[in-house]
């Protein structure tokens, strides 16, 4: 459905801007909220390698929180109102923080599962000394200088529950290269965006260079969209025959963080998917349009449909934290902990 310039420009917003700015105020305020009480239940309880990257994410998803705003505001009005300095900050943090989320949860997922493989192997190590030390106890037994007698470490030591035993997985190489990448596709919406006046005061943020726009779209579809996709196939089925094969072995808390590694990947699934595909599709329906400029300029229809995926977009920054903080158990002790004593105060 396409429509003439003169209705595409701010005269006509898809929805009441008042209405569009109590509900933008609502979601992302709650969100922001979240994001802090997440931040806060961190920061109180001793930090592992899951903490830390749940720090990150809760950090990106603040500051992405500031950039939906005005990608909803100009969804709605169908022009930039925001300036060619905001522009810039948009499209560049934007992307920025976008990536950096989505690829802190694939994060999350791949540390999950490499710790609870540790925690495993730990335990087939430990069951394997048990082993030894069962067969060895009629010697010991029979010994008159048994070690049993003389130093009683020794059972202390066989006797230590693997579930406690300390698993550190390193998280420096993949969080530094969720980072990098995040910059360098960041790095061209920074540099080359600008804002372009067109007729009936249609003001449009896009990439200053038309030639080279098409060519960063499609990197952005292909690291933002396909490539997640698979990634998200991949750790979605591994997580879930871990599920399966599940052994007492793995502690609660690592146990928890691979449903909420799930849990992320589904709501990213449900959430954040349908506005890349959108976003894609309204990139590439319009190429081959004659305006150099068209790429940019969804018709109604496809407008608001933009719209309505960014806004359960912006729901999503608000879901991820109150997640983190249901499903892990020591983060809901240390959140409702706090919440009870401060009742208490009070």
């Amino acid at each position: 459905m396409s429509e003439p310039a003169p209705v595409y420009g701010a005269v006509w917003p898809l929805l009441p801007p008042f209405v569009l700015a109590v509900c933008i105020a609502c979601v992302a305020g709650a969100g922001a909220l979240a994001n802090c009480a997440l931040l806060a239940a961190l920061l109180k309880s001793s930090r592992n390698g899951l903490f830390y990257i749940l720090i990150q994410l809760a950090i990106a998803d603040l500051i992405l929180l500031g950039t939906i705003t005005p990608e909803l505001w100009s969804h709605n009005t169908r022009t930039w109102s925001f300036g060619r300095s905001g522009c810039i900050a948009f499209r560049g943090l934007n992307v920025f923080t976008s990536t950096a989320s989505l690829y802190l949860i694939f994060t999350i997922a791949l540390h999950s599962l490499a710790t609870m493989s540790e925690e495993d192997k730990k335990a087939l190590q430990l069951s394997s000394k048990r082993d030894d030390h069962d067969d060895d106890d009629d010697e010991i037994r029979s010994s008159r200088h048994s070690l049993v007698a003389s130093d009683t470490s020794t059972p202390r030591t066989m006797n230590v529950d693997y579930r406690l035993t300390n698993t550190r997985i390193r998280i420096a190489p993949p969080v530094a290269f969720v980072w990098i990448l995040s910059a360098s596709l960041s790095i061209p919406e920074f540099v080359l965006s600008t804002t372009v006046h067109l007729d009936h005061d249609v003001v449009l943020c896009t990439l200053v260079d038309t030639t080279h726009r098409l060519n960063m779209h499609s990197l952005l579809a292909i690291f933002n969209l396909f490539l997640p996709v698979v990634i998200m196939c991949v750790t979605g089925i591994l997580i879930l025959g871990r599920y399966k094969r599940r052994t007492q072995s793995n502690a609660n808390e690592t146990y928890s963080a691979l449903k909420l590694s799930l849990y992320l990947i589904y709501l990213y699934a449900a959430l954040c998917v349908p506005r890349s595909i959108v976003t894609v599709y309204s990139l590439y329906s319009t190429s081959t349009v004659d305006n150099e400029y068209a790429v940019e300029q969804p018709g109604y229809v496809l407008a608001l449909i933009n719209l309505v995926c960014s806004c359960i977009y912006l729901a999503a920054a608000l879901i991820r934290p109150l997640l983190c903080i249901i499903v892990i158990p020591r983060l809901r002790k240390v959140f409702f902990f706090g919440l009870r004593n401060s009742t208490e105060d009070n």
